[in-house]
Order: structure tokens, then C-alpha cells, then sequence
């Protein structure tokens, strides 16, 4: 039997490692590197893995070596929240290519919280990890089942000789309780968190909200730069239509009806979270502590 904490950067996942810590026998923390991290993100991941005493394992896609880069220029897009392969390809791929080449009773640990949304919500404290290869995922608008296909006939071959399961331990906790459980074990939360953001992960995500893409600008002109790189090079914005007000946008595109429908570019975005009244201030000028949760005073 092999135990896999999966790990994102956030508060949630180094949770579940504590938590493996206290009580598993052995385990193993596996991280699937996008590419697209904060440099923090990996400067914590030091910091854990001396805390556990082992290295984690890093998953990519070989087929992008640079990651989200590369995914985008080889696709000659960027992903959206409609087409979301972002996640398939850097974290759902490399990770079911890792399970088959394990030959073994697998049980994967997750760090995923029921109050983060209602699809987590739904989610059980326990169960198989491939159940949507044998089980519909979902009806079509035809009433046809929907089956997750990847590696599907090696994925079948494994779960024939081996079980697959998925735990989620902190599937009921609060985010308070996470925070108190991590600080309790005497450790330090991502860095990212104390600097205003609300969750980690990709830098920024294509989800991102227009506070995060303010607290990028203010904090990491090299993504702004990458993002405005990228942009030019595939001629494709990274953020939709609609995502900020359409007299901020200068992205025009000409529909097959002949319609234009306006877009925004970075710069379009970061004019938008800077100037706009309706922004609100992020750090009131009174107040010293920028996280979100309010855990600066914490002694951590």
C-alpha cells in the first residue's frame, strides 16, 4: 500500500501533510508543477519538505516541458474557464500517469474543504479515485453517459489488480482550523497568504479575481510581464470577454456573423483594477496586516 498527499501550495493541502504526519505510517507528497507558481510557492515547499524530512515527487507534463508556457504556445491558446485544459494536462495527466506506473494499492490524500464550493461540497470523505471511469460523471444534452477517458484501458487493467482511493481528511474543517492546525505544528503558512492573497496556486490563475490580478501588479511585475509576453506572442488575451467593463477594452474581434465583440489585454485589465471607483482599496493605509484571513498576528 502506497500513501499520496497531494500538494498544491495552499493552506489546505499542507494541512493534510501535517495530518499524514500524525497519522500515517509512511507516505509520500507529490506536487504537479504547472510552471506558473510563485517563486514563494516553491521556496515553502523547501521549507516543508525539512519539516517532513523527505523530498517531494514533482509531476509535469512531458509534453510541456516550460509548463503553462509551453501549454499555451503549443496549443496556440490560452485556456479559459470554459476550457479549463489547463488542469487536465499540468495536474489531472501527470498524475494518473504517476498512479499506473506504481503497481500498487494506492490511497491518495487530498486537502480539499467542503465550504470552498458546492462542487467540494459534494464531494465524499471517501472514495475511488477512477470511480468516473466505470461510473458516469455526468449526462450529455443527449442523456448519453460521460466517462473519463484517459489512459482509459490501462486505467481499467489497473483497478482490476489493484484499489485506488481517495481520502480527504479536512473535508469538514474550517478555514480557521486550518490555520490553527498549521500553526500549532509550528509552521508557517505560504508566504502568499500574509501578502493579501486569498488562495495560491497559479500566478495567476485563469479564475483569477480583479483583486488578485491588483495584488500581481503591485507585487509581481515578472508575471505581468510574462502574461503581456504571452499575450503578444499568441495574439490571444488572457482574460475573456466580460471580464472587466467593455469601455476598458481595446481587444476587438470580428465574429463569423460579423459582429465585433470587445476583449481586454493585461494592460486593459490592470488600467481597469487601478482606476475604477468601484475597486475597493485592498490594505486600508490604517491597518498593517494584508491577509485575508487575519492571521498576521498569529506568531507565525
Amino acid at each position: 500500500m502506497k500513501n499520496i498527499i497531494t500538494f498544491s501550495g495552499g493552506k489546505d493541502s499542507l494541512a493534510t501533510i501535517i495530518w499524514a504526519k500524525n497519522n500515517l505510517p509512511d507516505f509520500e507528497v507529490v506536487f504537479c508543477d504547472t510552471g506558473w507558481e510563485s517563486e514563494q510557492t516553491y521556496q515553502h515547499i523547501n521549507m516543508i519538505e525539512e519539516w517532513i524530512g523527505k523530498k517531494f515527487t514533482f509531476l509535469t507534463n512531458k509534453k510541456y516541458p516550460a509548463g503553462f508556457i509551453d501549454l499555451c504556445i503549443i496549443n496556440k491558446r490560452m485556456p479559459s474557464r470554459y476550457v479549463r485544459f489547463c488542469t487536465v494536462e499540468l495536474k489531472v495527466e501527470p498524475m494518473i500517469d504517476y498512479i499506473l506506473s506504481l503497481n500498487s494499492d494506492v490511497t491518495i490524500v487530498q486537502g480539499v474543504r467542503a465550504e470552498e464550493s458546492v462542487s467540494r461540497a459534494n464531494m465524499k470523505e471517501n472514495e475511488e479515485y477512477f470511480k468516473f471511469y466505470v461510473e458516469p460523471k455526468k449526462y450529455n444534452k443527449k442523456g448519453k453517459p460521460v466517462y473519463d477517458t484517459y489512459r482509459k484501458k490501462d486505467v481499467i487493467k489497473y483497478i482490476d489488480s489493484y484499489s485506488v482511493d481517495v481520502i480527504r481528511p479536512i473535508h469538514k474543517w474550517s478555514a480557521q482550523q486550518v490555520f490553527e492546525y498549521i500553526f500549532d505544528a509550528g509552521l508557517k503558512a505560504n508566504p502568499l497568504y500574509y501578502q493579501g492573497f486569498s488562495r495560491v496556486g497559479c500566478l495567476p490563475c485563469i479564475m483569477a479575481r480583479h483583486l488578485e490580478i491588483k495584488l500581481i501588479f503591485e507585487k509581481f511585475q515578472d508575471r505581468i510581464e510574462k502574461i503581456r509576453e504571452l499575450e503578444k506572442k499568441l495574439n490571444s488575451s488572457f482574460f475573456p470577454t466580460g471580464y472587466i467593463p467593455e469601455k476598458y477594452c481595446t481587444g476587438r474581434i470580428v465574429k463569423s456573423n460579423g459582429k465585433a465583440t470587445s476583449f481586454p489585454w493585461i494592460d486593459d485589465v490592470i488600467n481597469y483594477v487601478r482606476t475604477d471607483p468601484n475597486q475597493t482599496e485592498l490594505f486600508p493605509k490604517n491597518i498593517g496586516c494584508q491577509s485575508v484571513y487575519a492571521i498576521c498576528e498569529s506568531g507565525n
